[in-house]
């Protein structure tokens, strides 16, 4: 009699883990890998400098405005120091609000030293903390903006202290954001050593001059940005 084999039954494996709730199994990684991102370096490339660019664009759009209602700057500080000096000492009867300038000048160091020491405590060049410092500036600015809205340009008391007191503190913590990157010729605020650093430059004429190409672009972006806040302020 002959005995009859039959094939053993082939094992069917349960559906794996991974493919059969891949969504839950994923998430535990995806914030691993958003964590590392956010906590990793920017580089310097030319994403990085046309986002300064665009900042220094809205800085120009920013001292355009303000300047006409408030007679001084929220971001350019050697003005103010010029305008704070004439006017403590009453020269040619030149009319200075004190209390503006001072006010500027005094939240704009406030704002370049706290989020300045902040950024060297938690990494300055960090995605995270560029996006935290970047969103407290947009902030300031918005309410600022808002108040100006509900409660009309004021050129002088609280009303106008307080706005100019955001837009100060907000351009300091911008300028501290962009110096720390260390892309020295995009400052997105001082024009002046700007200026010069592309008048010297011993290779000002090569025809590949990455560091000419970024001031040139960076004073062209402030430049128009003044010019387009000048011409929004004479048509509003």
């Amino acid at each position: 009699m002959r005995a009859s084999f039959s094939a053993p039954s082939q094992v069917v494996p349960p559906p794996s883990p991974t493919l059969a709730r891949g969504t839950q199994l994923d998430r535990p990684l995806r914030k691993r890998n958003l964590s590392s991102f956010l906590t990793r370096n920017v580089c310097e490339d030319a994403l990085l400098e046309s986002e300064l660019l665009l900042l220094a664009f809205a800085t120009g759009i920013q001292d355009g405005t303000t300047y006409p209602d408030f007679l001084c700057f929220a971001s350019n500080q050697t003005g103010n120091s010029v305008l704070l000096a004439v006017g403590l000492t009453r020269l040619g009867g030149v009319p200075i609000n004190l209390s503006n300038v001072g006010v500027s000048l005094s939240l704009f160091i406030a704002g370049g030293w706290i989020m300045g020491q902040l950024g060297n405590a938690f990494g300055c060049r960090r995605r995270l903390w560029l996006l935290v410092s970047s969103l407290l500036q947009t902030a300031m600015v918005f309410a600022a903006a808002g108040i100006i809205y509900r409660l009309g340009v004021a050129e002088t008391g609280p009303v106008a202290l307080g706005v100019i007191a955001l837009l100060a503190f907000s351009s300091g913590d911008q300028v501290a954001m962009a110096r720390s990157l260390k892309i020295m010729e995009i400052t997105t605020a001082m024009a002046t050593a700007a200026y010069i650093d592309l008048l010297i430059d011993p290779e000002l004429f090569k025809a590949r001059n990455r560091p000419r190409n970024r001031r040139v672009l960076f004073l062209i972006s402030l430049v128009a940005g003044s010019f387009a806040g000048a011409f929004a302020y004479a048509r509003a």
